[in-house]
């Protein structure tokens, strides 16, 4: 990150000047990410006493625009590469298209303006890049999907990585950091931490760190030998490991093991293993085209038999289904 974001040429004599940020959404957009966008926006312009930064929401499909949660937002339209703002933010979502923003990132990229790809749009890029040239990154739940679908030897998992001033983000909570990171290219340290602090964060994240990846990343919430094991639950999912093998290696008997899971997670090992490689088995058959049997044995499934019954026992329906409602 040796470039700077922001090619902001002020006129001479200007110290500094009003900047617009494009936000762009589509259907199902994650207003989890649009909130802490205009959160962070509007901590930057209370602590400066002016607005300096403004926003405009925009999209390829304008009008009224649903979040995955049932939020409603009015997005303005896009005209191709027309009316470029000095910095370009896309929200990821379930319904994330690249073609949607494609020419609009390039024709930012020419203007040497920022990009910033939050999650699912981070991911679609890398999709429809194919080829790298340089390093990038998504949410840590997508990365093993791009792993299944393709090679992407520069793929890192840090929560932000710049590449020619296309910034791909891990997004979701990691959101605010993000926009303040952004943000400390224009404005002074003790500002940034102004921000920070307006907004309650006591600690802001680097771009360089890694993701958390998975529930066992957080020590908050579980106890640490429980940590452990889903740890390895989390990293053995193709090759799931036989309960006596997952004891050994926490260091516990088969049975405390057990004993810890039900006191604490109310369930058995087993139930929450199969559980979490459902969920990956859900990604993959809700974000990629790889066939079910590919499917079933990046997911320690024996067959798509297996794999359908395990999948219809957990969510109420049969990977088939879930493509069929897809297409």
């Amino acid at each position: 990150m040796n470039k700077p974001y922001w090619n902001l040429s002020p006129l001479e004599g200007e110290v500094s000047r009003d900047l617009v940020v494009e936000i762009f959404v589509q259907s199902g957009f994650s207003d989890l990410e649009l909130a802490a966008i205009i959160s962070v926006l509007r901590a930057a312009n209370e602590v400066l006493n002016r607005d300096q930064f403004t926003w405009h929401i925009t999209s390829d499909t304008p009008g009224l625009l649903t979040s995955g949660s049932e939020l409603l937002v009015r997005a303005h339209p896009t005209i191709g590469d027309q009316y470029l703002r000095d910095c370009l933010i896309v929200v990821g979502g379930r319904e994330c298209r690249a073609e949607g923003w494609m020419s609009r990132l390039r024709a930012m990229q020419k203007l040497r303006n920022p990009v910033v790809l939050l999650s699912d749009a981070a991911r679609e890029y890398i999709k429809a890049v194919k080829t790298l040239n340089g390093p990038a990154t998504t949410h840590w739940r997508d990365i093993a999907l791009l792993h299944e679908i393709g090679s992407f030897p520069t793929l890192s998992e840090r929560l932000v990585e710049n590449n020619s001033g296309v910034l791909t983000c891990a997004g979701h909570g990691h959101t605010m950091e993000t926009v303040i990171g952004i943000l400390s290219e224009v404005l002074g340290p003790q500002e940034c931490a102004e921000i920070a602090s307006f907004l309650m964060l006591d600690n802001i994240r680097g771009f360089t760190q890694e993701q958390p990846r998975g529930t066992s990343y957080n020590p908050n919430f579980l106890e640490k030998r429980l940590q452990k094991a889903i740890r390895i639950m989390e990293t053995n999912i193709e090759q799931p490991l036989r309960l006596a093998d997952l004891a050994d290696e926490v260091g516990l008997s088969a049975r405390h093991l057990e004993r810890l899971f039900t006191v604490y997670l109310n369930t058995s090992p087993a139930k929450l293993y199969k559980k979490i490689r459902l969920k990956k088995a859900q990604t993959l058959i809700t974000n990629t085209h790889i066939s079910l049997i590919e499917v079933a044995i990046a997911c320690g499934f024996l067959s798509t038999a297996s794999l359908s019954q395990a999948y219809k026992a957990e969510f109420g329906e049969t990977p088939n289904q879930l493509r069929k409602k897809k297409k």
